[in-house]
């Protein structure tokens, strides 16, 4: 009985979003296919990620943004002890805190955080800890 008992607070729980807060790591599918522009979103305003930056190596977007075909790794290296997961949703929600690369402030959208839902950033989350082409 308690076992029942403690798989249907978990489901519950599950359903209310408890899951889904802003630690969690979403689903990489869904954030690749966000990534390329495929996953059509509620606010569908966005230019995909891919059409600045790349996700495999070798193939970068306009060579706007910064090459991602690594940042699984890089992201995980982070010399301050910021967890990858931090770093790159901070680096979604307030992209010129911490520019990288010569990358100059501004050219990245700052209002990600606005017109993604927490979802969403999970699954670009998920979806970017996969990319370790090892090729910076």
């Amino acid at each position: 009985m308690r076992k029942l008992s403690y798989l249907a607070l978990c489901l519950v729980l599950l359903g209310c979003g408890a899951a889904n807060d802003s630690t969690s790591v979403g689903n990489a599918e869904r954030g690749k296919r966000i990534f390329q522009g495929a996953e059509v979103l509620t606010l569908d305003q966005l230019e995909a990620c891919i059409d600045c930056h790349s996700d495999v190596a070798g193939e970068a977007g306009q060579g706007i943004g910064q090459n991602l075909s690594n940042i699984g790794n890089r992201a995980a290296q982070r010399p301050d002890g910021t967890s990858a997961i931090d770093y790159l949703r901070l680096s979604l929600t307030e992209p010129d805190k911490e520019l990288v690369g010569g990358f100059q402030e501004g050219i990245m959208p700052r209002d990600y955080a606005q017109k993604l839902s927490t979802q969403d950033i999970n699954d670009l989350i998920g979806y970017m800890l996969t990319l370790k082409s090892g090729i910076d």
